[in-house]
């Protein structure tokens, strides 16, 4: 909050800090294992990022079944694009859609991109999925490349119980 100039503020500072905890709130209530809010220098909310793992004992999941589970979501709009990709930690799901969150008793509905990779996580039953959400369809392209991005760095590292990386996992792949 202290790193925006206050004088290039076009939100004022209790709004961003009731967005910021709105946005935690909603990374806590999904169980994000990662969450990230970006900003414009107006200080308006310009987009979410979040990382979350799915998984059940003794389920293991297809591509093919969670393709169909991220396109059975009501708030879909339209027809989405959907792209299985090569990821370096393996293949992937890439969902790029609208959708249209609920409002309450049918007012305030607000439409939305975004972007969507589900993978299967290496040597697991879980199923990671990371979205980069956006309301500021104006720079939908710029957003689009930057979830792109994001997901081209990621790595899987093994840990142990404590945390550190299993022997024989020093590549950033760990592979």
């Amino acid at each position: 909050m202290n790193s925006f100039n206050p004088l290039d503020l076009v939100a004022s500072r209790e709004s961003m800090e009731e967005g910021l905890i709105s946005l935690a709130r909603n990374a806590e209530r999904t169980h994000a294992v990662l969450a990230a809010a970006y900003f414009a220098v107006g200080g308006a909310n310009y987009a979410v990022f979040d990382v979350q793992i799915f998984g059940e004992d003794g389920v293991v999941l297809s591509l093919d079944e969670v393709e169909s589970r991220l396109l059975g979501k009501k708030e879909i709009l339209g027809q989405p694009q959907v792209y299985r990709v090569e990821l370096s930690v393996g293949p992937a799901v890439r969902l790029h859609a609208q959708c249209q969150s609920e409002g309450v008793l049918g007012f305030g509905k607000r439409l939305s991109e975004g972007i969507s990779y589900a993978l299967l996580v290496p040597q697991t039953s879980d199923v990671l999925l990371a979205t980069m959400t956006w309301r500021a369809r104006e720079h939908g392209d710029q957003l689009t490349r930057t979830a792109n991005a994001l997901m081209s760095t990621l790595s899987f590292v093994p840990l142990d119980t404590e945390g550190r990386p299993l022997s024989g996992s020093g590549s950033p792949s760990g592979t």
